[in-house]
């Protein structure tokens, strides 16, 4: 089933919104949902589904799609908002075990056969094993360009929406947002062009590079120069928001410190004590926010902080740069769902 959409709206949703969703699902939405389903009548339970996914936020999608372990799939989407990242995913943890009947997931995932997938738009049939592409690695990413036989008779806006779900179907939603680099929707077939499922090679060996066999990211060291001289850096990779997406807001941790070397970098003396204070904030945050990246340059370290917005997980930050016997410490807190503050270290 495809995805569906409620009108927008702007306020952040409660929590109990949440909870709401989950003891209704749990009470009879499930079973009318599963047997609307057996029924091959999913249009059945739409309503209900569409009127409690809407109650969390309006600009949530949800779809029905066929498990894995378990028959059925319930997503609830995000639909590409970073806004509302973390909504879906609280709505995720909050979820009970999967069962034999259905299992939850707040990203569109993978289908291994494309075969049969089609999409009308405007009367005409896409179908997604029709799609080819162009692909190369570039850094930590793999800008692609897509094309369909039907691109030169639609518009931009219906171009890009095939595109991106073409994506997702053979990638998942998460992958293309940690993996995949600049998109672009042709109008005339590229050169060397290769079915788009051959993406899922591509992304798969990257994505073994870089992150640990739990799926966790790893950490890459970057050098350079910036307005004051040279920089270092180190920051996960992928560098991305759907690692974490209910790790909504940055905070920046600014520490001077004193033992430099003739290029303003820390030397040994300072790197022990960021180190162990960086320790410390990790520690402290638990599972409510992470370092994701930090950069060093002209005698001043910044830690790149992601925290939960919901917890109280910046204070814990804050409390921790007082702790900086170095310089006097300073942090700045900002919204940043889509992790924008940190886009000049992705790579």
């Amino acid at each position: 089933m495809g995805l569906f959409r409620r009108g927008r709206r702007d306020e952040t949703p409660p929590t109990d919104a949440i909870a709401q969703f989950w003891a209704w699902w749990q009470a009879e939405g499930a079973t009318a949902t599963a047997t609307a389903v057996a029924d091959r009548a999913p249009e059945r339970a739409g309503q209900a589904v569409s009127t409690h996914v809407g109650a969390i936020h309006p600009d949530l999608a949800w779809e029905l799609a066929a498990g894995t372990s378990s028959a059925h799939l319930l997503v609830v989407s995000p639909e590409g908002n970073p806004d509302l990242r973390g909504t879906a995913r609280r709505w995720l943890r909050a979820a009970p075990p999967a069962d034999a009947t259905w299992a939850y997931a707040d990203t569109r995932q993978p289908v291994d056969d494309l075969d049969g997938l089609e999409l009308e738009v405007n009367g005409r049939v896409i179908a997604f094993k029709d799609v080819v592409i162009t692909a190369r690695r570039e850094g930590l990413r793999i800008p692609v360009t897509v094309y369909h036989p039907a691109f030169p008779d639609v518009d931009h806006g219906t171009r890009a929406t095939i595109t991106y779900l073409a994506l997702d179907t053979v990638l998942g939603e998460e992958d293309v947002e940690c993996w995949v680099g600049e998109v672009v929707a042709a109008e005339s077939t590229p050169l060397d062009a290769f079915p788009i499922t051959w993406l899922r090679g591509l992304v798969r060996d990257l994505k073994a590079e870089h992150t640990t066999q739990d799926g966790e990211p790893q950490y890459v060291m970057f050098q350079g120069s910036g307005a004051e001289g040279p920089l270092v850096a180190m920051a996960q990779v992928p560098l991305a928001a759907a690692t974490a997406p209910e790790l909504d807001t940055h905070v920046a941790v600014f520490l001077p410190y004193l033992s430099t070397d003739d290029s303003g970098l820390p030397s040994p003396g300072s790197l022990d004590s960021l180190r162990r204070l960086e320790d410390g904030i990790t520690v402290d945050l638990g599972g409510t926010g992470r370092i994701v990246a930090h950069q060093s340059s002209a005698g001043t370290r910044v830690l790149h902080v992601y925290v939960d917005g919901t917890t109280g997980a910046a204070g814990l930050v804050r409390a921790a740069a007082q702790r900086w016997t170095e310089g006097s410490a300073s942090v700045t807190v900002t919204r940043d769902p889509a992790w924008e503050m940190v886009s000049h270290l992705r790579g």
